[in-house]
Formats: structure tokens, sequence, C-alpha cells
């Protein structure tokens, strides 16, 4: 059975086993009706989704290459919360909507 830490201190939700369960994956990532599950090793991560206040569109470069330099953009989500600021590293724009649309939504 997987074990889920909430990130943010004091700030739990009632039943995380039900909703990872009910969770749908996006990417590495799992985005449940009551939070966000980021893997940690053997461990998952949560993050209530009522106590996102903002989150943002953003982007990282990445290079590659040593002769000829690649700089390629991928997308980055960033959530904020009253006491912390999260990055999700995301490998798709698509990727973003259901983030987005979730946090619209709670």
């Amino acid at each position: 059975m997987a074990k889920f830490t909430s990130l943010l201190e004091g700030k739990e939700i009632e039943n995380p086993t039900e909703d990872f369960r009910a969770a749908q994956r996006v990417e590495q990532y799992r985005l449940g009706p009551e939070a966000l599950y980021i893997p940690a090793g053997l461990r998952w991560n949560y993050l209530p989704l009522r106590e996102i206040q903002e989150a943002e569109e953003a982007h990282r470069s990445v290079t590659a290459g040593k002769c000829v330099a690649v700089t390629e953009r991928r997308p980055t989500l960033l959530l904020k919360t009253e006491s912390q600021t999260f990055t999700l590293n995301l490998e798709r724009p698509a990727s973003l909507k259901p983030f987005l649309d979730a946090l619209q939504k709670k």
C-alpha cells in the first residue's frame, strides 16, 4: 500500500487512499478530486487542491548538445499556496490543461 504525505503541514485531506484511486494520471503526477499527487520514490506526496491559491503557466528551457546547442522550451506549472510555491515540470504543453481545469473547479 502506498503511503501518502501532505506537503503542507496540518493541511491533510480526509481519505487520500480513496482520492488517489479516483485520480487521473497526468504524466508522472496524479490529479484526484481533492488533491494533486507527486511521486516521491515508493511514496506519494500530495498537495490539497483547496490550499492552492494561484496557478500560473510558465516554462523552462532545456539545453542539450555540445557542438550545436539546442534549446527546447518545456511547460511548467507554478502553484502558490499561503506558505509555499511548488513547481511541476511537465513534458507536453497539453498536460497543463487538466491541472488548470481542476483548479478552476475547486
